[in-house]
Formats: structure tokens, C-alpha cells, sequence
């Protein structure tokens, strides 16, 4: 069990460190409530992170929060999401 939790925590690590693996990156929230996160991520067959995320809980409250992919080559992945606004569209 130990070898399975090395490799997935290994893994892990490679995302967040901004490395491309089986299609999947770690891409950094830049403001709003969730700046200095790390998204996880599916990247589409284009390679682009998908265009926006909305995104809630935490200290950000119930409200949803929205952010938009924006290309940055200062990032280790090649993405940012910047954080756009709280979402106007009312939750279930």
C-alpha cells in the first residue's frame, strides 16, 4: 500500500509542479478568494485548460466565484485562472 500512496502523492507533485501527465495539469488561481490554489485540471485535445472554472466553499463563502484560463508563459504550466467575479447565477 505504501508503493501506491508514494507513486499517487508522486504524481500529485508533478501536477502541481506544473507538468503535463496523461492530459491532466495543476494551473494556479491568480486572485479572488482562492488566489495561490491549484486547480487540477483535464486539458482538452487542443492542449487548453478548459475556459472558465466556477468554483466555491471555504473562506469564499457559499457564493460561486468564476475564473477564466488566461495563457502565461511566467507559469509553470503555461495557464493561469484569473479570477473574474462572484457568478450572478443563483444556486440550487
Amino acid at each position: 500500500m505504501a508503493a501506491q500512496e508514494s507513486e499517487h502523492m508522486q504524481l500529485i507533485h508533478r501536477w502541481l509542479a506544473g507538468e503535463v501527465v496523461n492530459g491532466v495539469v495543476g494551473i494556479k488561481v491568480v486572485g479572488g478568494p482562492f488566489h495561490g490554489r491549484t486547480k487540477i485540471v483535464q486539458l482538452g485535445s487542443d492542449g487548453a485548460p478548459p475556459a472558465q472554472l466556477r468554483t466555491s466553499g471555504g473562506r469564499a463563502g457559499p457564493d460561486h466565484h468564476i475564473c477564466s484560463a488566461v495563457r502565461s508563459p511566467a507559469a509553470p504550466a503555461g495557464w493561469i485562472y484569473s479570477h473574474v467575479g462572484i457568478d450572478p447565477t443563483p444556486t440550487d
